[in-house]
Order: C-alpha cells, then structure tokens, then sequence
C-alpha cells in the first residue's frame, strides 16, 4: 500500500494556488486571519486546517475544495475538467431549484 502524506499534497496546492494568483504568504495569511508562519507550516505539510479555514483558504483561492486534495498528474487537477465539473453541477442545481419552485407553485399555491 502507498502512503499518502495528505497534509503535504494540501499544503503544496494551497502554495501552488496562492502562488498562481500572485500572493505571498503574508497577504494570504492576512486575509485567512492568520499569522504567516501558521501559512507556512501549512503549505510545508507540517500541520492541517480546521475546517473553518479550510472554507476561508477555498475562498480566498477560489477553488473547488477537492482541487486542493489532488496530486499534479492526477486527472481531477485538470482545469479543464474542474470547470466542466463546476458547470455541470451549477446546471443541475439551477435546474433542481426550478423544478422544486414549480411543484411548490403546483401543490401549494
């Protein structure tokens, strides 16, 4: 069995995403509300989120928090396909929202 270090593989996609939108630690670590230090030992793998920033780092990535769970190679880390995903489920949820709003209207109203 292959051992997965899931701290490291998050942390160096938090680096990877921060980096890609052109931020230091110190900027990100300020909007997550947390000190840069904490950010490194973060990105290094040395600890783990909780889930509160967790939901702070996707926002401020603005990613899918599955993107930051993938190794590089691994197809779900494919753009491309992380926004078809992403579209594809916007889609259905508009389409799910309409469909509830008429059976409301239909049985109730």
């Amino acid at each position: 069995m292959v051992e997965i270090n899931i701290r490291k593989i998050f942390g160096g996609n938090v680096k990877k995403y921060r980096k890609k939108l052109g931020l230091s630690q110190e900027q990100l670590s300020e909007r997550l509300g947390i000190t840069p230090n904490h950010l490194s030992v973060i990105e290094t793998g040395a600890k783990f989120v909780t889930y509160k920033l967790l939901e702070k780092i996707v926002a401020e990535l603005q990613v899918m928090p599955m993107s930051l769970f993938f190794t590089e190679g691994s197809a779900p880390l494919d753009e491309s396909k992380i926004n078809k995903i992403n579209e594809i489920v916007q889609k259905e949820l508009s389409l799910c929202a309409s469909k509830i709003q008429d059976k409301i209207q239909e049985e109730i109203f």
